[in-house]
């Protein structure tokens, strides 16, 4: 600023944007840099929840005044949420007393409380209110969080999970992105031999949209042995590339 203070820091700049850049706020970079100073390493607070922000009509049906707060799609079993008692379907209101209107908010807010920290979450379930206590943990690695709750494997030798907005910034997919990820492909299986990978997201089946795990599982149930599928795939840092396969 006109000061010279330091109100950001520089992280990207698209060279075809005419001046666009990216820079991390400075508030937030003051928590990284003491984290760097006392123990050397930057963690984030991991409560172990696929979320979503709230729609008009999911807040009516829950009967959430002013569409405030953040709906847990999924707990991941045997982290933080799963062991303090959230459970899917809960509405996240408050961490610590601080609102969280938006699934970026409580993403942010997460990660920037002290790994092992007690934490007072408040909630919403079945329209009353709820308070559970957390014990924050530290967030995994991308390959760590991308095996998070995989669904068995099928006949392709395929692990796929529902996308998160947590597992899909940490991928390099856009938040908002529907799709299903691929957790995990077997050795020597179908699905390794035709090029899919871990990580790769699955956007359509035979052109079929897949916008959760449900459709994938219709999708693949209605497709017969021997039958050629073809898979829409997007690739972080690559894009999109089709896939054919045989079930």
């Amino acid at each position: 600023n006109l000061k010279g203070e330091v109100v950001g820091i520089n992280t990207a700049i698209v060279a075809s944007g005419q001046g666009i850049g990216f820079a991390i706020p400075i508030n937030l970079a003051d928590g990284i840099i003491a984290q760097l100073k006392t123990s050397g390493e930057v963690t984030r607070g991991w409560l172990g929840v696929g979320i979503q922000d709230l729609t008009p009509e999911l807040a009516e049906y829950y009967k959430v005044k002013n569409q405030k707060g953040v709906l847990v799609t999924h707990v991941f079993k045997g982290d933080p949420a799963d062991k303090g008692g959230i459970k899917a379907k809960d509405i996240i209101i408050e961490i610590d007393g601080k609102p969280v209107p938006t699934a970026r908010e409580l993403s942010s807010t997460i990660a920037a409380i002290a790994v092992g920290k007690k934490t007072t979450v408040l909630l919403i379930r079945d329209c009353r209110k709820k308070k559970v206590y957390i014990k924050i943990a530290k967030r995994q690695d991308d390959e760590s969080l991308a095996r998070k709750e995989p669904g068995e494997s099928d006949d392709l030798g395929i692990m796929a999970s529902e996308l998160t907005p947590e597992i899909a910034r940490q991928l390099d997919f856009d938040e908002n992105e529907k799709g299903v990820i691929i957790a995990n492909v077997k050795p020597g299986s179908k699905g390794e031999l035709a090029g899919i990978r871990q990580g790769d997201l699955i956007k359509e089946i035979n052109r079929l949209p897949v916008l959760a795990l449900n459709d994938y599982h219709k999708r693949m149930q209605k497709i017969k042995k021997g039958e050629t599928i073809h898979l829409l795939i997007k690739r972080s840092r690559v894009g999109f590339i089709v896939i054919k396969i045989t079930k």
